[in-house]
């Protein structure tokens, strides 16, 4: 799938939107909003040559959208895209519930369109850059993680068997 297709994609997902919300159904429209912003997400990376695969993925290809956007001098664009994503699309409508409708609608119908068209903008700006050798790197910082994940893993397990230690010591000689 490369970016062309992706961003196709994301504008179906839109128009789907605005067609739900024109029947009253808010609640899926942001879905379909939501779907638009994640796939103009991976648009941006396939555009650079990040393969679809870790472009796809929340735990690698979130934070490298946020590098390069931040790289590029975009930092509102990143900030707005995590905030329509994880605060007003998803946490706060799906979860708790908490933004009304109608400004639910409002951010659907205003805001979400204008950060496509910005994202498509920094797309096609973008577009004849490489950054494929990148990859070697997310796999090293993966690798890393799990390293440093198995380690904390094991100095809590020792911790606790130190504590467990401790009290045995202590329950004898009490």
């Amino acid at each position: 799938m490369d970016e062309l297709d992706l961003i196709d994609k994301a504008k179906n997902d839109f128009k789907l939107s605005l067609s739900l919300l024109e029947k009253g159904d808010v609640r899926d429209a942001a879905e379909k909003a939501w779907m638009a912003i994640e796939n103009i997400r991976k648009a941006l990376l396939v555009a650079v040559k990040i393969p679809y695969e870790i472009a796809k993925t929340v735990v690698n290809g979130v934070p490298l959208f946020s590098k390069i956007l931040k790289i590029l001098g975009k930092k509102r664009t990143c900030l707005e895209c995590t905030s329509i994503l994880t605060a007003g699309l998803i946490h706060l409508v799906f979860y708790e519930m908490v933004i009304p409708d109608g400004e639910l609608e409002e951010i659907i119908r205003n805001e979400v369109p204008q950060w496509i068209e910005e994202m498509i903008n920094v797309i096609n700006s973008v577009k004849h850059v490489d950054l494929s050798h990148l990859v070697e790197i997310i796999e090293k910082m993966n690798k890393i993680k799990a390293e440093i994940l198995r380690k904390s893993r094991e100095y809590l397990d020792l911790s606790e068997q130190l504590s467990k230690e401790i009290a045995t010591v202590l329950v004898k000689r009490h």
